[in-house]
Parts: structure tokens; C-alpha cells; sequence
């Protein structure tokens, strides 16, 4: 007898949950009372809510709540144990602080977090009452010193949101750290478990021509180690498809009891492989992993990924070019919620865009599950953004939120890589001209201790140690013209090009108050500047201020849109043989600004966004001057399919009179072929037209003067 009331015992929590599945989750988002510090305070100190009235919709970065502040601000609500499942472990899981945190939980302290992008959370088991309870959080999105660390020696991990040319007050200003990003911007939950709770989790496709494999690794953490060896050996794992009709696949597995380190491999034959839109359709499998009482979900998606010895990214075994595109959502992420990302994406989809480049930072989640559903690649940049304090100890902590970065985003299907720097100050000799104390060799450790670590960590993602300053040939911009496009590029992937461009007038009057909408007196211009605008550089290639502000948007635009069009060209007709991926700076921009966005920040296309979408349409013809009497005539076909039988029809206008050539103009798929020489003697109008079939596939037409003949 007394055996049976001992096991009856060890089993009640078994069948108390018997129809409950972990973890359980409840949503803390909401109204949180705040607090803004003003003054320092010992490191002690506790800010305490009696009487305080202030509140704040979480979650939020606070600039976007009305608070401009650079420092800590408290925030605190209050929850009932009630709301929670009995006999159950308990953990507060934040989903994004910018950029330090302190938590306590009924006045005690349970812990701090340093880093704006991770998931993270605390065992908050010990310090509830049976009542009410109360959580404080004491949120630090501090400055860097200025000038002493700002802009080259920076100490924080925070990317563009401290340090770049497109948030507020631009990148070598004093003002260049205003409207601070700080905040509880992402969501809150408590997260309750039962028995055990599984950590890390990665599935890694092995995918070839006759096999589809997934390799499911994670770690389990014991939570009640007394009922944990009852009935928790056995584990099940179920693949079913997320977002299309198809075959499920399920198995179990014994658990290593002796290691918190599990990994198993199942077998999924015959598994649809992910794809990008432009190449078919992305498939999607939910893997649901249980243990007793426990059960996880994550979205994968089967795909193999390479670069070859030519510099060519392999998908699933076939070439594919890359159109990118750099991105920016906004230095507010708490503000782009499901929706607004979908709308960017759209637009990008729309343009024929295939590969996204987020620039020096770290999205919210749901923007690459997005990019997972709607067939994306993603380029990762970590978040260092030129120069970086030189310390061991710097050097430690950015190992460390590296691999979080790793750990946290590694499911994602559309992730193909990790780039760690962004023009590092040891590859930007650019910087002596801004930095007296510049150092040719400063952050070289830094970056070769990231690379290496990182891709010892993760074997199934590309590395790559930095984004270089030379595959950023800002032509046109910074440097010569962008006519130097039609020179052969010096790098396989060009991962920065682009100019300027102002907004609409509609959007103009919303960034700026009218006393500074014309720029003209020192004030206005520094209102412009603030904003992001050049006016040196756009001096320099020609968009000049001359009193009609509707001509100057639109010569901006027009500039923005042909450097666009001619260098997009001219790097696509390269294709596989000089050219393997190009991404245009920037697709938006991600404050009311005017920069290099072909979008502006209130998503109001540019008439570059416009050349892009045609110059990035899946098959273009293309015209290049190579001297003063000859043009090539190029098609450029990123389809999987060859086109036979077509032609290339050409139309000569000059002086109210046509001239009409055709030349066959068969090519095979993915590629670039040259098909034809004409000779253009003169200034002259251009229009080229692919016909297949009786049909029209593609048009361009070009405008060459009488002035490009004389340079």
C-alpha cells in the first residue's frame, strides 16, 4: 500500500497536466508605469512606483512613446498568480530591451541582459508571491562618450542605431546619437513549463539530389528532476507541412538521459526544398518536438546553399544571381510590426528583389519569418558599424552576442549568412581624412576572433568576416561617375551602390517645418542635414539648389533613378562572369529623412524604385556604349527556362526619322549573352524590344546625347 500511495504520488503531476501542454505563455505587452532617471544614482539604487502615474504601451522604443532620452528610464506592472499555471516553473522572457537591463521581481533582484536584439529571460520561480506580484525593469540605452569614443572607438553593440549616415543627425556630427532607440521594444511574456525545457534548438537540412535529412539538436534543462527519469525517455518528432498540402512525416526518438546535449536525425523522403519567389515556391515544414508534457514548434525549410570557386551562390543545386537590396526598417523597431514589414516586403517582391542585406543590424523576428514565407534570402550583417574600441574585453562580449545571434536566428530557411563587419576601420583608409587618431590596423583582432568563431560555430551558414569598401564602388557618389559602372567590376558581389534622392513635396512638408522647407540660410540647411541630406556630394554630381524646390526634388530623383538603371545594367550584363550578386543602398528610409531610400520613410515610392524594378526584372535587354560609334546589345535572362526563337527588335530615332534593325537573339537560361554591335553615329534615341514568340518580353530605351561622345 504504501508503495501504490508512492507512486500515486510521483504520478498526480503527470495527470494533473495529462491534457495541458508546455509551455504556457501569458502576454505582459501592455500599460507599464515609467520612469525617466535625470540624474545619475548609485549603483544601488531602486526606483520605487509608489504614487507614480506616468505609463507607457509596451512594447515600445520609448522616442516613439514621446520621451527623447539618452540614459535609463524604469518601468514596472503588476501580474496575478492567478494568471499562471499552478505546480509550474515560471520565467519572464523578454524578446527585445535596447540596450541594458536590470530586472527584479517583488523588490529582488533576478537578473540583468546586455544587447538590444536578443531573446532572453530569467527563472522568476523563486521570488512569486501567491497574490499580487510585481515586475521593475531598470532599462539603460546610454550615449557613447563623445568625443572620446564617438565615432571610431564606440563601446556599444548597437549597429546603425548609435553610429550611422541615415539616423538622426547623420554620422559625424555631435548631434549623430539623438532620438535615442532605448526601450522595451519587443514583447514580454511569462513563460511557464512543466518537467523540462528544451533550449537552442537547431535542425540542420542535409539536402542532396537523393536525400532529405534534418539533423535536430538542442539542450534539454531538467525544471522537476524528480519526475523527470518518470515516463520522459521517449521523445516524438512531427514534420508536417506549414504553408501547403503534402505528406507528414513522424518518429521517435530515446533521450541521452546522461547529457543536457541531445541530437537526432530524421529522415524526410521525398520533402519539398524551399525556394526563392523568383525560382518557385518557398515550402515551409512545422518540425513539433514533445516530451511528456512539453512540446515545441519551430518553421524550417529544406534548402542546400553554396558558394562555388567562381564566386557563384548555388541553390539547391542550381546558380543564382543575386538582386539585392540593403535594408534598414526603421531606427524604431518596435514600430514595424507584421504588417509594415509585409509592405516592404511586397514592394521588394514587386521590384523583382530576391535577396535582402540587412545593414548592420539585427531585425525583429518576424521580419525573417516573413522572409522565410514570402521566399527571401537574407544576407545578416552583425551589428558593427565602422570603428570599435580596441580591448580584450570588447572583443569577448561581441564573441558572445555573435553567437546569440547565431543561436537565435539559425532555423530561419532564409538566412544564408553572416557577414561580422561593415567597413571596419582596418579596411577604410577613407578614415584618415575624418579621424586624426586613425589607425590602418584597429579592429583587426576583433573581426578575425568574430570570423573564426563564428564559422567554427556554424558549419551550415556562409561566413564572411566584413563588408569591404571595395565592393562598395560608390560611383557617381563618393567617387568618378557612375558611367565607371560599364568598367569590369573588381569584385564578384557589389554590396553597396546607390545616390541620393529627396522625398515628394507631400513628404518633404511632413520631415521639415515650412521656415526650412527651402534651403537657403544656414539654419534651413542645417535642418536639411540633420535629416541626412549631402549637399556637397549632390553639388558634386550635379543637383544644385536654384530656387524652385519642385525642380530640385525632381532633379534629384532623376539623378537617383538613371545612377540606378545604368549601374544596375552594366553590372547585370556582367553576370557569372565578372558579377555573381549585386544590393542597391538603400531600399528605404527608416526616419523621416532624406537619404538614399528608393522609399521613403512614409513608404511613398521614388522614381528609383521604379529603374530598379525594371533594371531587376527577370529578363532585360541592355545597350552600353563602348566608344564613340559603337553599342553593344545585351540580353539578360535570370529565368530558368532558354528562349529560342526570339529577336531583338532596335529603333533608331534622330532628327524625326527611324531606323529599324532586328537581330535573333536566343539565350540560354540564367545567363547574359552579348547579341549584337550597332553602330549610333550622332546623339540619337534608342528603343530596344525582345520578341518572343509574337509576343513582347521585354523593352528599354536610352537617350544618348551628343555630350557622352565628347568624354
Amino acid at each position: 500500500m504504501k508503495k501504490f500511495i508512492t507512486l500515486l504520488l510521483t504520478l498526480l503531476p503527470l495527470l494533473v497536466y495529462a491534457n495541458v501542454s508546455f509551455p504556457k505563455s501569458m502576454s505582459l505587452n501592455g500599460v507599464w508605469k515609467y520612469h525617466v532617471q535625470q540624474q545619475p544614482e548609485a549603483v544601488d539604487y531602486y526606483y520605487d512606483f509608489k504614487g507614480s502615474k506616468k505609463s507607457m504601451n509596451l512594447p515600445a522604443n520609448w522616442y516613439k512613446a514621446g520621451i527623447n532620452h539618452g540614459g535609463i528610464v524604469w518601468f514596472n506592472r503588476t501580474f496575478s498568480m492567478s494568471e499562471l499555471p499552478a505546480s509550474s516553473h515560471h520565467f519572464l522572457e523578454f524578446h527585445g530591451v535596447d540596450y541594458l537591463c536590470d530586472v527584479w521581481v517583488n523588490d529582488k533582484f533576478v537578473g540583468s541582459h546586455k544587447g538590444y536584439f536578443q531573446k532572453f529571460d530569467f527563472d522568476i520561480t523563486p521570488y512569486l508571491n501567491n497574490g499580487e506580484n510585481k515586475i521593475t525593469v531598470k532599462v539603460n540605452s546610454p550615449l557613447e562618450n563623445y568625443p572620446e569614443h564617438y565615432s571610431l572607438h564606440k563601446t556599444l553593440l548597437r549597429g546603425i542605431f548609435s553610429h550611422h549616415d541615415t539616423r538622426p543627425g547623420g554620422a559625424w556630427s555631435a548631434e549623430g546619437q539623438d532620438k535615442n532607440s532605448g526601450g522595451i521594444w519587443n514583447d514580454v511574456f511569462i513563460k511557464s513549463y512543466d518537467a523540462h525545457k528544451i533550449k537552442k534548438l537547431k535542425i540542420t537540412p542535409e539536402v542532396t539530389e537523393s536525400k532529405r535529412v534534418i539533423d535536430i539538436a538542442f539542450n534539454v534543462d531538467e525544471l522537476r528532476k524528480r519526475f523527470s527519469r518518470y515516463n520522459q525517455t521517449q521523445m516524438s518528432v512531427t514534420v508536417t507541412p506549414s504553408n501547403f498540402e503534402g505528406k507528414s512525416y513522424k518518429e521517435s526518438f530515446t533521450l541521452d538521459n546522461s547529457s543536457e546535449n541531445q541530437q537526432f536525425k530524421m529522415e524526410l523522403p521525398n520533402a519539398k526544398l524551399w525556394q526563392t519567389h523568383d525560382r518557385g515556391f518557398p515550402y515551409l515544414y512545422t518540425v513539433s518536438i514533445s516530451m511528456g508534457q512539453t512540446e515545441i514548434t519551430q518553421q524550417i525549410g529544406l534548402k542546400s546553399f553554396i558558394q562555388n570557386e567562381k564566386k557563384q551562390y548555388i541553390l539547391n543545386g542550381t546558380s543564382l544571381y543575386l538582386k539585392g537590396t540593403n535594408y534598414i526598417s526603421s531606427q524604431y523597431m518596435s514600430e514595424m510590426d507584421r504588417e509594415a514589414l509585409k509592405a516592404d516586403l511586397q514592394l521588394m517582391k514587386d521590384a523583382h528583389i530576391n535577396t535582402i542585406r540587412v545593414h548592420a543590424h539585427v531585425e525583429p523576428e518576424r521580419f525573417y519569418k516573413l522572409c522565410d514565407e514570402m521566399g527571401f534570402l537574407v544576407w545578416q550583417d552583425y551589428n558593427l558599424q565602422w570603428g570599435y574600441l580596441e580591448s580584450e574585453a570588447f572583443t569577448k562580449e561581441a564573441v558572445r552576442q555573435a553567437i546569440e545571434m547565431v543561436d537565435q536566428f539559425y532555423n530561419h530557411p532564409s538566412i544564408f549568412m553572416w557577414s561580422m563587419h561593415n567597413e571596419p576601420p582596418w579596411n577604410s583608409d577613407w578614415m584618415k581624412w575624418k579621424y586624426p587618431d586613425y589607425n590602418a590596423s584597429q579592429n583587426k583582432v576583433l573581426d578575425e576572433a568574430l570570423y573564426t568563431t563564428i564559422k567554427a560555430y556554424d558549419t551550415h551558414h556562409l561566413t564572411k568576416k566584413l563588408s569591404s569598401n571595395l565592393e562598395h564602388p560608390w560611383f557617381g557618389w563618393y567617387s568618378g561617375k557612375y558611367q565607371d559602372f560599364a568598367k569590369v567590376s573588381k569584385v564578384a558581389v557589389v554590396s553597396e551602390y546607390g545616390a541620393q534622392a529627396l522625398p515628394n513635396i507631400e513628404s518633404l512638408r511632413k520631415i521639415l517645418p515650412k521656415k526650412h522647407l527651402l534651403p537657403q540660410g544656414d539654419k534651413a540647411k542645417k535642418a536639411w542635414e540633420y535629416h541626412n541630406f549631402q549637399f556637397n556630394w549632390n553639388e558634386k554630381n550635379g543637383i544644385k539648389f536654384t530656387g524652385d524646390l519642385k525642380q530640385y526634388i525632381k532633379d534629384s530623383q532623376t539623378y537617383q533613378a538613371d545612377l540606378i538603371k545604368f549601374a544596375t545594367e552594366m553590372l547585370r550584363i556582367q553576370k557569372y562572369k565578372h558579377t555573381t550578386g549585386i544590393f542597391q543602398f538603400m531600399f528605404n528610409e527608416g526616419w523621416p529623412s532624406m537619404n538614399w531610400g528608393i522609399v521613403d520613410y512614409y513608404r511613398q515610392t521614388k522614381p528609383g524604385y521604379d529603374a530598379l524594378k525594371k533594371a531587376y526584372a527577370p529578363v532585360i535587354v541592355v545597350a552600353k556604349r563602348i566608344s564613340e560609334k559603337k553599342i553593344e546589345l545585351y540580353v539578360v535572362n535570370d529565368s530558368v527556362e532558354d528562349i529560342n526563337g526570339a529577336n531583338l527588335l532596335v529603333k533608331i530615332k534622330r532628327d524625326n526619322v527611324t531606323k529599324e534593325l532586328s537581330t535573333p537573339a536566343n539565350i540560354k537560361a540564367d545567363s547574359a549573352r552579348l547579341v549584337g554591335v550597332i553602330t549610333l553615329k550622332g546623339a540619337a534615341q534608342l528603343e530596344l524590344t525582345l520578341q518572343h514568340n509574337g509576343a513582347v518580353v521585354t523593352e528599354n530605351n536610352y537617350n544618348f546625347e551628343m555630350k557622352e561622345l565628347k568624354e
